[in-house]
């Protein structure tokens, strides 16, 4: 059990601090203190255990991960191993083989030294050791804590125990910081520590030639980097950062610089046709150690300003060899500074150097286009086949063979935008402004509720408040329940991959029917009939499941209280509502109002549903969760959408209760039904008419976008889509287009 710590900074024992007294820190607090300073996180302990195992003469290195190493972080090598009768102190500190006296310090040629790393991890985590050296006949385990052999199960032994196993060593840390709970706290996510291990395996994945390195997370099939032995380093960078940095980097040779201590400098470097939207930090080893060395980094990026586009910065792998004598490599607990003798002439000398490089190859630039092929899956082979030719001259036959036939040409490009896309967004957002701002009368008397498809349309004359948009712009949260995980399986096994495809490579035509909520889409040669009010529910349930807990908010801003009692009563005053909501009993408004107060927390934290429960007996409504940019739901649902919440959720099993809120959030936001003009009176055309083309601008340059980007059609959505036409056909009726 965890020990409570006060923090506040009179809690020293003794009443005068002049009676205080000097006491020694027990071994145990000094040594946890010490190891907070060298293991900061999951992945300063991989690079200490990942330097042994090189330092080691590992050709192979695997590295294996669970919840971003906080768990579970292992790390395996075919090395030398460790001797039996060094395991009793092998987690001691100041315990190595590397260094005898401080004079050593001046030649030191291996990552670590202090001896140092393994102890400060047995401080801090359950750390188990497996190792066998070539020569022993066995491999031999044991386990470590706070510096010494322990037993791994009560009663037992703490000796090394005889086990099978292959040369080379195991090192296992398990549930690292579990007595330290204030670091623990600290670290924002395992996935954003898994990024920070995947990065320290990929950096030396390229510096050490010779020695294959991989990791992955436990359980994964496949690892996130994988590099063999044998392996170039261009191989090695292209299978750590990809091949847009390895198609553009160039090999750097630099002299030494005798007077300044510098023996060489070698390495690979981005020309000037290299552009990459993710800022990869520079790669810099000295003497063999990974370090952080700002001042080479800024004078480089100042360098190749002059040579890359505004905003761009290149990527960097420098090795450089220093005389031993002239670097301090003891300058930082976890060893990612050092300090040398003349930097500021090895660091101009090396500038002067790759400017010279990218100098000389700046007398042209690579700029690469792409030419946007029409019907390209039908005409692909056609080409090919042309190209293959060994001749320019063919005969009158081959010639008619790629004769264009009018019947099946595509005229359209999905991958283009119209023009009016540009030119309506302005409006889209100055409609969509008006709307939100435009407030009526709060009397419901006044309001008119029209159930169409079992969906309550409350006119604009009741209270609507004004919004204010706030995009979740906090680091995403991994989302780990089981239930979540079910419903978007279940989404992914329903998929229909024809229809996913279609969907993902239309071109908008137009809004056919407002009230019956219809549209026509193109995808190649065939004209085909959507509901898009079936496929914005799809569509705005799958944005729920994968953005699950990570929406942003909708922050509603009213004159008057927007209170749940007063939309649930919108809903209770309908003499239909029975009949539609197929209920045989309507529940009583306090106990929807009662599981809306008790859920608040639920409602916040997973939905971004904010309720003000300062009165418990009128909650009031504070925002809303934002699916889509650029899209506010209709508001006029309020009242059925929770009066839906309230009695259609199944609050007593969690994966129907999460299915059951979002497929409500979805039914929130899909467009609402809006009567033909020619239904309308004469008086209020004008108003429906303006409805209308922001329905229709909302569906072609906000909702179908993100369609074509992200939407799965399922088995289910096959009776939403309705081909009507096709270009063979029409040929055949009009013999024309």
């Amino acid at each position: 059990m965890a020990t409570k710590i006060s923090t506040s900074p009179l809690t020293m024992t003794g009443t005068d601090p002049e009676t205080r007294r000097i006491r020694p820190l027990a071994a145990s607090v000094v040594n946890r203190i010490a190891a907070g300073e060298i293991i900061i996180g999951p992945s300063n302990a991989l690079k200490e255990l990942l330097e042994n195992a090189i330092d080691a003469n590992s050709t192979s290195v695997e590295v294996q991960v669970k919840e971003g190493g906080l768990k579970i972080l292992q790390i395996t090598d075919n090395g030398s191993g460790i001797n039996k009768e060094d395991l009793p102190i092998l987690c001691e500190r100041f315990t190595t083989s590397k260094l005898e006296k401080f004079e050593d310090l001046d030649s030191i040629a291996t990552y670590g030294f202090r001896g140092e790393a393994l102890a400060s991890i047995s401080h801090i985590a359950h750390l188990s050791v497996v190792t066998k050296t070539r020569a022993s006949a066995c491999a031999w385990k044991c386990t470590y804590s706070d510096g010494r052999l322990v037993a791994p199960k009560p009663k037992e032994s703490s000796d090394p125990k005889p086990t099978a196993g292959k040369d080379g060593t195991q090192i296992t840390v398990e549930d690292l910081f579990f007595n330290v709970p204030s670091r623990l706290r600290a670290i924002r996510s395992p996935g954003e520590e898994y990024a920070k291990i995947l990065d320290v395996v990929g950096r030396y994945a390229i510096h050490t030639e010779g020695v294959s390195l991989s990791c992955k997370k436990i359980g994964d099939t496949f690892a996130s980097v994988s590099t063999r032995n044998s392996q170039n380093i261009k191989d090695r960078i292209r299978a750590v950062f990809g091949a847009t940095v390895a198609n553009n980097i160039m090999e750097i040779s630099i002299a030494g610089l005798e007077q300044a201590g510098l023996r060489k400098c070698i390495g690979q470097i981005t020309n000037s046709n290299y552009t990459n939207k993710k800022v990869i930090a520079p790669v810099f080893f000295i003497n063999g150690r990974l370090v952080a060395c700002d001042p080479l980094k800024r004078a480089i990026f100042e360098l190749y300003s002059a040579f890359l586009p505004k905003g761009q910065r290149p990527f960097i792998y420098l090795s450089l060899e220093i005389d031993p004598a002239n670097v301090d490599v003891n300058v930082h607990p976890t060893k990612r500074e050092v300090r040398f003798l003349y930097e500021e002439e090895i660091f101009q000398h090396i500038c002067s150097s790759i400017q010279e490089k990218l100098s000389g190859l700046d007398s042209t630039r690579t700029f690469l286009t792409q030419q946007v092929l029409h019907n390209s899956k039908r005409q692909g082979s056609d080409i090919s086949e042309i190209v293959d030719q060994p001749t320019r001259v063919r005969s009158i036959s081959q010639l008619q063979e790629f004769k264009r036939r009018d019947n099946k040409l595509v005229r359209t490009d999905e991958s283009q935008e119209k023009i009016t896309s540009f030119l309506n967004r302005s409006q889209v957002n100055s409609q969509v402004s008006s709307r939100l701002n435009r407030r009526g009368d709060t009397n419901i008397d006044q309001s008119s509720i029209d159930l169409v498809e079992g969906v309550i349309e409350v006119s604009e004359a009741d209270v609507l408040p004004t919004t204010d948009l706030l995009v979740n712009d906090r680091e995403r949260i991994g989302v780990k329940l089981t239930s979540v995980m079910e419903l978007r399986k279940e989404v992914e096994s329903k998929t229909h991959s024809e229809l996913t495809e279609m969907f993902s490579k239309h071109t908008f035509v137009g809004v056919v029917d407002e009230y019956r909520r219809l549209l026509c889409v193109q995808y190649d040669v065939k004209l085909f009939l959507v509901d898009y009010a079936a496929v914005c529910n799809d569509l705005f349930y799958q944005i729920g499941l994968s953005d699950f807990n990570n929406f942003g908010r909708i922050l509603l801003q009213s004159e008057t209280d927007l209170d749940i009692r007063s939309l649930l009563a919108k809903v209770y005053n309908d003499t239909h509502l029975l009949e539609i909501s197929k209920l045989k009993q309507l529940p009583d408004i306090e106990d929807i109002i009662s599981v809306l107060v008790k859920m608040t927390d639920m409602l916040k934290e997973y939905f971004s549903i904010s309720l003000d429960t300062s009165d418990p007996n009128n909650p009031k409504l504070l925002t809303l969760p934002l699916l889509l940019k650029g899209y506010v739901p209709p508001l006029s649902k309020l009242p059925l959408f929770f009066f839906r919440i309230g009695t259609k959720v199944d609050w007593s099993n969690e994966k129907e209760c999460l299915s059951g809120i979002l497929k409500q959030i979805a039914l929130l936001y899909i467009p609402e039904s809006l009567p033909l003009i020619e239904d309308v009176p004469e008086e209020s055309r004008e108003e429906i008419t303006e409805k209308h083309k922001t329905v229709s601008s909302l569906l072609e340059d906000v909702v179908f976008p993100v369609v074509k980007r992200r939407f799965l059609a399922t088995t289910d959505s096959t009776r939403d889509v309705v081909e009507i036409a096709n270009l063979p056909g029409l040929y055949k009726v009009f013999e024309r287009c």
